[in-house]
């Protein structure tokens, strides 16, 4: 608590306490913090800002490949970035509706991937449950405290079984607004959770050169670059599953008219392998 007037950055709600703070900024919301992001341009805003990503530069813990993570949007290529950003709304769709049916702690970039592997309508809510409930399974299996991005990943390619290409007839729900930030929710996880995504994610990055090669020259967005890494973490013929993964998804990202494979794009052709 404070006596100062604190307003937010981006609506100029007065706040009774900071939620989230860099530097001199301070937001009331996720959605006003990505809201700014945009308006300023992810390249100026994180010219300035970038910087509280970066793992003690900023004030508290910072997990320590954030901002690798946030680097890749800065660094991806404008065709790509901008069918990304046009497609954050509808992959958000099932949020709120995968989130009632947790019975397990989630990470928040894990929650929306479900939410978009689930949000063209190709893919059964069933196929979406099954996915949820297996990796819960998992987390707990290996004393995780939460379903991470590593384990959600591998969740899927652990179920995946269809590997034949098939368009299907597609049947979007409609799009809804996002509270959270994908630039922000790192910064706001509690740390005891965060280290040991920490630490899965480590083991992510030390195979990520491999499945850059996998991926061969084809665009695709650093973070489906990443989840591919996941795959290949402790598994028998990691690489021939990745390959047909690869394969996949570019031919539905072909399917959607897009540049290349954004995170929608591959969930979506993951969630048609289950």
């Amino acid at each position: 608590m404070t006596e100062e007037q604190i307003l937010c950055s981006q609506c100029n709600k007065d706040l009774v306490m900071k939620f989230i703070e860099l530097k001199d900024l301070v937001f009331c919301s996720n959605q006003c913090l990505d809201t700014y992001i945009t308006k300023t341009g992810q390249k100026k805003f994180f010219r300035e800002y970038g910087d509280v990503f970066v793992p003690g530069e900023g004030k508290g813990w910072v997990p320590k490949y954030a901002n690798d993570y946030i680097m890749m949007c800065a660094r991806c290529p404008k065709k790509l970035s901008d069918v990304c950003h046009a497609n954050t709304q509808i992959s958000a769709a099932y949020h709120d509706i995968v989130g009632d049916s947790e019975e397990y702690r989630w990470c928040c970039h894990a929650r929306f991937c479900l939410s978009a592997a689930l949000s063209d309508g190709t893919v059964p809510m069933e196929a979406g449950l099954k996915v949820q409930r297996y990796a819960e399974k998992k987390a707990k299996e290996n004393d995780v405290r939460g379903v991470t991005t590593v384990i959600f990943s591998q969740s899927f390619a652990d179920l995946a079984n269809n590997f034949e290409y098939k368009k299907l007839p597609e049947n979007p729900p409609e799009t809804q607004e996002l509270d959270m930030s994908h630039f922000g929710a790192c910064l706001l996880c509690d740390e005891g959770f965060g280290r040991q995504c920490e630490a899965q994610v480590e083991r992510e990055f030390q195979l990520l050169d491999r499945a850059k090669e996998l991926v061969d020259s084809k665009m695709w967005c650093g973070h489906t670059t990443n989840v591919i890494a996941d795959m290949l973490i402790d598994r028998e013929k990691g690489e021939e599953l990745a390959k047909k993964i690869i394969h996949y998804a570019n031919q539905v990202a072909a399917e959607k008219g897009h540049p290349g494979v954004i995170t929608r794009t591959l969930f979506i052709a993951l969630g048609r392998m289950v």
